[in-house]
This record gives C-alpha cells, sequence and structure tokens, in this order.
C-alpha cells in the first residue's frame, strides 16, 4: 500500500490596519500557499501551489500535442581533429633546440597565439656547408675589394670633375653630374659587398645563444604533439611542434550496413559521451567514406561539428542521430525549458489540477531538436510546466524541509 504524506507550511502573513475589512483578499490570503505530497517510489512526487502563488511565480504551461516525428538512425563514432585547421612547426636550418627567453618549452594542450616565440634553434653546420659558406665568403671578399677600387676611381674622377667645373666652367656641369652619379652607384655597390662579408663571417664564427634563431608559429592553436625537446639537435625540415585548432572539431560515423540512411542527408545532431544533459552539437555532411571499415562494417560519415563545448577533444565517444528513408510515426516531444534536473536524472512537471503539480522522470534517450521524444509515460492532453518548474522543484524541497522539522 502507498502511503501518502501531507505537509502544509505555515505561511506567516503581515497585514495592516484594515478596519476590520473582511474582503475577498484577506480570505486568499488566509489559504496555504503551497502543499506537498510525497509518493514511495521517489521519481515522482507532488507540490500544490496556490493560484495566486503560481502567478507570482510566473508559472506557465502548454499541453503536450500528438507529432509526426521523422524516423531517426542512432549510429556511434568518435571525434576526430580537422587537419585543415593543423599546422607543423619545423625546423628552418640545422641546430640545437633551446628554450626561449622568459618561457618555457610548450607543452601538450597549451594554447599558443599567433606569431608566438615558442624556442629558439642554434645553427650548427656541416662540413658541406662550411665549404660552401667559405666559397660565398672568398667570393663576396673579391667583390669587396674590386668595389672599394671602383669607389676609389671614381671618387677621383669626380672631384677632377668638380674643380674644371669650378675653375671658368672647363668641364660642363653634366659632367659634373655623371661623375657624382657614378661615385654613388660604386659606393652603393661596396655597401653591399661589405654588408655580404660580415653576414658571412659571422655565420662562420658565432656560436652559443647570441647567434640563435628564434621559432616562431604562424597561427594561433592548441598544441598536439611535441615532438622534440631542447637540447636536441634537428635537420632543416624537421618536424618540432604540431599545432591544431581545436575549436573546430570532425566526428566519423560509423553507420551500420543495412541501416537506410537518407541520400540526401546534409545535417546531423551528435551527442559527445558526457554531455548527454546538454542540446545536441549541430553538424554538417563534409565526406563519405570510399570503403567499408572492416572493424565496424559500416559506412563512414564525416561531419565537421558547427560548435564546440569545453573539454571536447579528439578521441571522444559521440551517439549521432541520422535522419532515415523511412516513414515518419506518431510521438511526443517534451520542450527542454520543461526539464528540470535533480539527483542525476532529468523531470518535468504535470499540471494535475488547478493547483496541483506532478514531478514525472523524463528519459533522455531520444533526443531531438528543441526537446526529447517520449514514447510512454505521457499522453497527448498532458499540460506540463514549460517556464517556473525550477520554482516548482524549489517549493516542493522547502515543503520537504519543513515536514522534516516537524
Amino acid at each position: 500500500m502507498r502511503r501518502v504524506f501531507t505537509a502544509w507550511p505555515v505561511l506567516l502573513l503581515v497585514f495592516g490596519s484594515c478596519g476590520g475589512n473582511k474582503g475577498p483578499d484577506k480570505d486568499e490570503a488566509a489559504k496555504p500557499a503551497t502543499k506537498q505530497t510525497e509518493k514511495a517510489s521517489g521519481d515522482q512526487s507532488s507540490v500544490e501551489i496556490a493560484a495566486a502563488a503560481q502567478q507570482r511565480a510566473g508559472i506557465r504551461t502548454q499541453v503536450l500535442a500528438m507529432q509526426n516525428i521523422a524516423p531517426e538512425i542512432v549510429a556511434y563514432g568518435r571525434l576526430e581533429e580537422d587537419t585543415a585547421g593543423s599546422f607543423a612547426l619545423r625546423a628552418p636550418i640545422s641546430g640545437t633546440l633551446r628554450v626561449a627567453t622568459g618561457r618555457a618549452w610548450p607543452r601538450i594542450g597549451e594554447h599558443l597565439d599567433a606569431v608566438s616565440i615558442v624556442g629558439m634553434i642554434e645553427p650548427r653546420f656541416t662540413p658541406s656547408e662550411r665549404v660552401g659558406f667559405n666559397t660565398q665568403l672568398t667570393a663576396a671578399r673579391s667583390e669587396l675589394s674590386a668595389s672599394s677600387a671602383s669607389v676609389f676611381a671614381a671618387r677621383a674622377a669626380y672631384e677632377r670633375a668638380r674643380l674644371l667645373n669650378a675653375d671658368n666652367k672647363n668641364v660642363a656641369d653634366r659632367v659634373v653630374q655623371e661623375a657624382e652619379a657614378h661615385l654613388r652607384s660604386e659606393e652603393a655597390r661596396a655597401k653591399s659587398a661589405a654588408e655580404t662579408v660580415q653576414v658571412l663571417e659571422a655565420s662562420l664564427t658565432s656560436t652559443g645563444v647570441s647567434a640563435a634563431r628564434n621559432l616562431t608559429t604562424d597561427r594561433d592553436g592548441d598544441v598536439a604533439e611535441v615532438l622534440a625537446q631542447p637540447g636536441e639537435s634537428v635537420e632543416p625540415g624537421a618536424q618540432i611542434l604540431r599545432i591544431a585548432q581545436l575549436e573546430i572539431l570532425l566526428a566519423r560515423i560509423d553507420v551500420p550496413v543495412g541501416d537506410p540512411v537518407a541520400p540526401s542527408l546534409v545535417r546531423a545532431r551528435i551527442v559527445p559521451a558526457g554531455y548527454e544533459e546538454q542540446p545536441p552539437l549541430s553538424a554538417e555532411r563534409v565526406a563519405v567514406s570510399a570503403a567499408i571499415d572492416p572493424r565496424a562494417q559500416g559506412v563512414s560519415l564525416l561531419f565537421r561539428l558547427l560548435g564546440t563545448r569545453f573539454g571536447l577533444r579528439p578521441g571522444l565517444a559521440v551517439t549521432a542521430y541520422l535522419p532515415a528513408t523511412a516513414a515518419g510515426r506518431p510521438g511526443i516531444v517534451i520542450p527542454q525549458a520543461a526539464v528540470v534536473r535533480t539527483g542525476g536524472k532529468a523531470y518535468v512537471y504535470l499540471q494535475t489540477a488547478p493547483s496541483k503539480f506532478e514531478r514525472r522522470q523524463l528519459p533522455l534517450n531520444q533526443p531531438t531538436t528543441g526537446g526529447y521524444i517520449v514514447t510512454s509515460g505521457f499522453v497527448a492532453g498532458d499540460r506540463i510546466v514549460t517556464t517556473g518548474a525550477q520554482s516548482l522543484l524549489s517549493e516542493e524541497f522547502k515543503s520537504q524541509l519543513k515536514e522534516d522539522e516537524r
């Protein structure tokens, strides 16, 4: 036999001096505002709340109606990294990796901003590279000597033309201008040759951190792999870090053989493992596998998530709801706004009388756009609370506490 306990909380009401008025407001205020009824099942209980209290709490209801529910296929898969958003940081030259000043070596999961200095590399030359640099240095020094001689001759020609031009215009102004232009050209060539010699000499003689080059990221992202550590020697093109943009993820869904997926399938709803109590993520199809996965024995569909949530990472298991080709079936959809959660379960409040509301457990195994599909426990015509359900839950627990204190 089910036992029913009724708790009537005492409402403390303060009235001003009304001169003995016995109007309807006083009678309404004298009535208890809430009354809570517990049921032995633990998954259902009810609370009674007066009409005036309902209005103050902003409680709104909606009548459930039978709908034509489009059939869906439930398939499973996993999240993957979108390689289009990832890139590798590679060594520009051969050398030894060093930690950058003022920061630690990057770690997996660390977010890096665009154009960030993540480390340094000290140059290291092989014997063949040194021979090449020495050859270039010899040619640069030869060019510098020739340029210096040309500068000396051009300067002498310019000074001679300038003096003759100053002495009663023995040479034309045009000759002076041409001599000056030639001098400036030779000086520029000599300067360039001197800088080339300086760079080559510094490259061959410099060692240590002072000669190191910065390792800089091209764009922002999260460190997915660390493939080299400080102190290691690397060759040109060696991969040092792999950086991914994990806010853009793919979902690879394995559809079992024989399940009739709609040929025009474009969108799907994705529910990551551990996020079942949150609304599904929308995803768009980007590819269909050209072969059957031998492990899953089904067709693999690749979707790109149109949103993300904190904590989603490649490899996480997901459930996908895909439109099917079968005809629709009647069903009832409980809107998301009506759901309240307590004790790790989801509930909905049904209005069973003008002042009485029953809390009923809601299964979450059939999510749909904007709510959950139910096949039992609810019928068309049920009136559920869509606004103010959390207030009813608070009143219910408040009544339980008052009953326990008695």
